[in-house]
């Protein structure tokens, strides 16, 4: 099994619910009129072998906070459902099944979530990288003995040259898990704030 600390979620979501509460407070352009929920299809709802529905994980924002939680379609009584999670509180989104998603759709989904929410990206990815440098104790020296000053500098190592901001669905989803990296990272060698 899978250790909660490294799923890829757990590390992303808090980051990105922390830079979030810095977007808004800048007053950065954002569209509350809709809900638009991140699905995450996990494990299947089985009734007499017989599958009767998918399970999921859905993400949302709500009052400008990020929200998670687990939920079957099928049943309200199913053992699958949670409570819905502040995202920025890591420690209470590891309770949730990640194991039973599909990890390496993951950073897609959240692009494509991020993007129909029409965000001003610029100031977004800039956020994430103050929260990022925030909520670590730098500099960070990674498990693998590796010292990084800032996020910008574990960022910038090795970026893909096709991740550039004119291509903002690529350097979006690149900067994600770069994100999601740097906070497990840190988890590892308890520097996170």
């Amino acid at each position: 099994m899978t250790n909660p600390d490294e799923y890829y979620p757990v590390n992303t979501l808090p980051a990105l619910a922390w830079a979030l509460n810095l977007y808004f407070k800048k007053g950065a352009p954002f569209k509350e009129s809709r809900i638009i929920e991140m699905i995450l299809p996990a494990d299947k709802h089985k009734e007499k072998l017989k599958t009767k529905a998918v399970h999921e994980i859905a993400v949302w924002i709500a009052d400008k906070q990020v929200y998670a939680r687990a939920r079957c379609p099928y049943d309200k009584k199913c053992s699958f459902n949670s409570e819905r999670i502040l995202a920025k509180n890591r420690e209470e989104l590891k309770s949730l099944p990640w194991d039973k998603i599909d990890q390496t759709k993951y950073y897609p989904i959240l692009r494509k979530w991020l993007l129909a929410l029409d965000f001003d990206y610029i100031t977004l990815i800039r956020a994430l990288a103050v929260v990022c440098d925030k909520k670590v104790q730098l500099p960070l020296e990674t498990k693998y003995g590796r010292t990084f000053k800032k996020f910008n500098e574990y960022r910038s190592y090795r970026f893909p040259e096709d991740a550039k901001p004119d291509n903002m669905p690529r350097f979006l989803e690149e900067v994600l898990v770069r994100v999601g990296f740097w906070i497990q990272s840190a988890a590892e060698v308890d520097a996170l704030k």
